[in-house]
C-alpha cells in the first residue's frame, strides 16, 4: 500500500511540473486511472475472464458459503470460496460477497462484490449481476487490482449455480 501511495504522490508531482512547463501531456489509448497506475507501478493489465461452477449453502438466515471451481484467464484452474450476505427485496436480493480465488500454485486473489440476484421468471432460481473488485491477495496477486462484471444464475432445487467474469486485472 505504501508503494501505491508513493506512486500516486510521484505521479502528482510529475503532472504538476509538466503542467507548469507548458508542454503537452499525451494520453494513451487506455488512459484510465487504473491503466496509468499500472504503468507507473510496473504492473500489467490483463484480461480477467472465465467461468466458475459452484454450490451455495446457507450458514445463517442471510448468509451463504459459496464453494466451487473456476477456469479463469491468468489464474487457470482455481478454487473459489466466498462468504455472501443477502438482503431480501421484492424481486430478489441485494448481495455483498467476499471471495478468495486460489490458483493451482497456491497464489490467492481476494475480491469484494456487490450486486443483485433477481428471481428467474419461473422462480426456479436467481439471475446474478454483480460488480467484482480485486483487492489484493498473495503471491503474484499481492498488489492486484481490477474490476469485472459477474453474471450468472443459480437453481434453488440443487443449490448449484455458475457465473462468468468479464473485466481486467492488474498485477
Amino acid at each position: 500500500m505504501e508503494k501505491i501511495r508513493n506512486l500516486i504522490f510521484a505521479a502528482t508531482v510529475v503532472l504538476s511540473v509538466a503542467a507548469c512547463s507548458g508542454d503537452t501531456i499525451t494520453a494513451t489509448a487506455d488512459d484510465s486511472f487504473s491503466a496509468r497506475l499500472a504503468r507507473a507501478s510496473g504492473n500489467t493489465m490483463r484480461p480477467w475472464k472465465g467461468r466458475c461452477d459452484a454450490v451455495a449453502a446457507f450458514t445463517g438466515e442471510n448468509t451463504l458459503l459459496i464453494t466451487g471451481t473456476c477456469q479463469l484467464a491468468h489464474l487457470g484452474r482455481t478454487t473459489v470460496i466466498a462468504d455472501e450476505t443477502i438482503r431480501p427485496r421484492a424481486d430478489g436480493f441485494d448481495v455483498t460477497r467476499v471471495s478468495t480465488y486460489t490458483a493451482a500454485n497456491g497464489d490467492q486473489l481476494r475480491t469484494v462484490s456487490a450486486g443483485v440476484a433477481l428471481y428467474k421468471p419461473d422462480f426456479s432460481g436467481l439471475l446474478l449481476s454483480y460488480g467484482e473488485t480485486a483487492v489484493g491477495g498473495t503471491g503474484r496477486f499481492a498488489d492486484a487490482s481490477g474490476t469485472a462484471i459477474l453474471t450468472g444464475e443459480t437453481v434453488f432445487a440443487t443449490g448449484k449455480g455458475f457465473w462468468t467474469l468479464d473485466g481486467s486485472l492488474t498485477y
